[in-house]
């Protein structure tokens, strides 16, 4: 009898193993493909509407057509372009920050998500600050390079500069600060409307940041940052606009 239960035991073992394993290759699958789509949607915008997109534009008109760019995809609202790292991509906007977590700029569903701005930005042009979110996926596909940024010898032997590309005009940001917090870290309020509040938050900003990186900032600039995973915490890399 006991043999007869230890055989059944070991069948049982034996099926939990297979499904785990049938399981796992299914997610592998399922993250495989997810990832292709949404690679082939960026590569194929990119070609479309930023391959001759090069150098600083700052302060020339945008050299992106975002009335065609929106026509395939309508939350379009800027363009991101990064000097030091190989990230050109489209930003979208939700009505929330959850749903481009999951969902591809076209609107599919989609686990690696897309690069999207913060909901509650209402003008990218015009907000003092603003935040761009995108995942940190292990290829360094979306904000997958931005870990280099956690060392002051890449960034200073690189310009420390990115692009934001809107329908209404082009900017040049310089990187100021480079932090890890955690996601419910004071950097993610928005709303600032009095100066010298955010003149305050600008320079805790600059004083947590992991290393000096020479450039100062102030209550009177427009700050984006940058935000991804960094294990559980997040790195988020802040600029102001040149």
């Amino acid at each position: 009898m006991r043999t007869r239960e230890k055989k059944r035991a070991i069948s049982i073992v034996q099926a939990v193993l297979v499904a785990l394993v049938v399981l796992g290759a299914a997610w592998l699958v399922f993250k495989l493909v997810g990832y292709n789509q949404a690679q082939q949607i960026y590569r194929d915008a990119d070609v479309a509407y930023a391959a001759d997109v090069n150098g600083d534009y700052a302060g020339e008109p945008c050299p992106i057509d975002f009335e065609s760019l929106r026509a395939t995809y309508p939350d379009a609202v800027a363009w991101l372009k990064m000097d030091d790292v190989d990230i050109s991509y489209l930003v979208v906007q939700g009505q929330d920050n959850d749903h481009y977590l999951h969902y591809d700029p076209s609107g599919a569903a989609n686990i690696d998500g897309s690069i999207f701005l913060d909901a509650r930005t209402k003008s990218l042009d015009n907000d003092l600050y603003a935040i761009v979110y995108g995942h940190n996926m292990l290829d360094e596909s979306m904000f997958g390079q931005l870990d280099n940024y956690t060392s002051a010898d890449f960034y200073n032997h690189g310009s420390g500069s990115f692009y934001l590309y809107t329908p209404k005009a082009s900017y040049r940001y310089k990187i100021f600060a480079v932090n890890i917090v955690d996601q419910e870290d004071d950097i993610y309020q928005m709303g600032f409307v009095n100066t010298q509040v955010f003149s305050g938050f600008v320079s805790q900003l600059k004083q947590n940041s992991m290393y000096d990186t020479g450039v100062s900032a102030s209550g009177s600039d427009h700050i984006v940052t940058l935000s991804t995973c960094s294990s559980t915490d997040r790195l988020v890399i802040s600029a102001k606009r040149m």
